[in-house]
């Protein structure tokens, strides 16, 4: 997906807190889940938090990034709930911020001549510059998680913003060309990559392959990875996964690739819900937030 290289600016005016969702009856937000706003470049963003636990500091803070002509209540409700979950359980707090447009990230991949990419790296910084002075934020522990068009918006994190998030998990989405042509070198930053072998959106093969590659170079991580299976828990979903752990890594890093052999354009143990039905199968075998939140709590940045 060839595109050309943006240089984006922000400044964060003003902090505005509402309690009314702006999405619509079938992707609200789930209880304890709340609607902010910030104006970034001049330009109100949307985001809904959910601080879970008892407020202490050193608390981490995930990003949970919607796909393409998704929401931010949307990925809530199709990952169920299980990093609100967790977070109650930890003590940790969940973001699931609001894209522009139809709405789509920009996640540096082409965009029209005449269109005005939205700051999105602008944002995403200004959130977690906000809440790490609000709620206390272990800035050693900020994560962000995508699905597809989100997950693509991860990898950009990651590459370009390895100052801000210690580990990313992109499902089912790949690194943008522009991108993954500046991404060889930098700061070393934990990967949890997972995608399905019949997805139909993104297509399974050399290119997501070459993404794993990529950050295996990157993190300094060994040539062969431990590889395993997970139990095949659910027969009927159509999916088998396989597992490769490539580490120790630099500064301890560690990058992990789930292949869903089966797996469709799908968040593992999601709901198959909002657009998705017929884009392969749903892998039920684990629960993606799960693992991910797991390998987001061993890798801080160190």
């Amino acid at each position: 997906m060839p595109a050309s290289r943006r240089t984006f600016g922000a400044a964060v005016v003003a902090l505005v807190v509402t309690g009314t969702s702006a999405y619509g009856h079938a992707a609200r937000p789930i209880a304890g889940t709340t609607e902010r706003q910030l104006v970034v470049g001049g330009v109100t963003r949307t985001y809904l938090l959910h601080a879970g636990g008892e407020p202490k500091p050193g608390r981490p803070l995930v990003l949970v990034l919607h796909g393409w002509r998704g929401s931010a209540a949307g990925i809530a409700r199709r990952t169920k709930g299980t990093f609100d979950r967790l977070a109650d359980r930890d003590g940790a707090v969940v973001v699931y911020p609001q894209a522009l447009g139809d709405p789509r990230w920009n996640d540096g991949s082409n965009v029209a001549a005449s269109a005005t990419p939205p700051d999105d790296l602008g944002f995403l910084s200004a959130v977690v510059d906000g809440l790490a002075a609000e709620l206390g934020i272990d800035r050693k522990r900020v994560f962000a998680a995508g699905l597809s068009n989100g997950a693509s918006m991860a990898y950009r994190l990651a590459c370009q913003r390895p100052d801000l998030i210690a580990a990313a998990a992109p499902v089912s989405g790949g690194m943008p060309a522009p991108v993954a042509s500046t991404c060889q070198q930098g700061a070393p930053v934990s990967m949890i990559i997972m995608h399905g072998t019949d997805d139909p959106i993104v297509p399974f093969g050399s290119w997501v392959r070459n993404d794993v590659t990529t950050w295996t170079r990157r993190d300094g991580c060994p040539a062969q990875p431990v590889a395993s299976r997970l139990p095949d828990v659910d027969p009927t979903d159509g999916t088998q996964t396989r597992v490769e752990v490539f580490g120790p890594c630099a500064n301890g890093t560690e990058v992990a690739f789930y292949t869903i052999d089966g797996g469709g354009h799908a968040w593992p143990g999601g709901e198959t819900v909002y657009g998705f039905v017929r884009r392969g199968n749903t892998p039920s075998d684990f629960d993606a937030g799960e693992l991910i939140w797991d390998f987001f709590k061993r890798h801080p940045r160190r």
